[in-house]
């Protein structure tokens, strides 16, 4: 039976400023590379009600992706909450990741400074992963270059930091007693044909 991932909407905006819901359109090629269903999971961040609708699809899927965004929500603490106690397969992108960091008494987003975590190209600078991490037994190397395409950086978590920018940004977060639940800072579904983005994806595919 095909295994199932549950995507996380966030809102978004056309050009007319009407509010949607959606994420970056290159995550789903990249999934569609496997041999799994994608569904989409809109979420009434104002509502306080809305943990109760979503437990039942949360627990339908075999794992969940927090995409990038804008804005997190006292909603996003309670569904990264339930997922983590559940030991349910869960990946953070971007916003993603700093959702799931400021869940675990993680500090206030703050700005970055440095202008060069900001760039729509491929590859904008390394980060240096922690030889002890998960993040290291998939990826396989010590220090990689990476996109970056974020303002703001959540500076501490009791979660584990396990890669850094050479500028000290946390990159990259987990909890090892999990089978998977790992947040990044950059984009790995934006580059599909990357040999460290695609180990990420297949470890990520292969624990669910």
């Amino acid at each position: 039976m095909k295994k199932t991932i549950g995507i996380i909407l966030r809102e978004c905006y056309k050009n007319d400023d009407i509010p949607m819901y959606g994420f970056r359109r290159d995550l789903l090629p990249f999934l569609r590379k496997y041999d799994v269903n994608v569904i989409s999971i809109p979420v009434m961040f104002e509502n306080a009600e809305e943990f109760e609708n979503l437990k039942e699809m949360l627990d339908f899927c075999d794992g969940i992706i927090f995409p990038g965004g804008a804005e997190m929500s006292t909603l996003d603490y309670k569904l990264v909450e339930y997922l983590h106690k559940i030991d349910k397969p869960t990946l953070g992108i971007c916003l993603g990741m700093q959702i799931m960091a400021k869940t675990f008494n993680g500090k206030d987003r703050v700005k970055i400074e440095s202008e060069k975590h900001l760039s729509e190209e491929e590859y904008v600078h390394d980060i240096i992963i922690k030889k002890d991490s998960l993040l290291y037994q998939m990826i396989g190397e010590e220090k990689i270059k990476v996109n970056s395409r974020h303002r703001n950086q959540v500076p501490y978590t009791e979660l584990d930091g396990v890669a850094y920018s050479e500028d000290n940004v946390l990159e990259a977060i987990e909890d090892k007693n999990k089978r998977f639940f790992i947040g990044v800072q950059w984009h790995p579904e934006s580059i599909l044909e990357d040999v460290y983005s695609n180990r990420f994806f297949d470890y990520f595919i292969n624990v669910l």
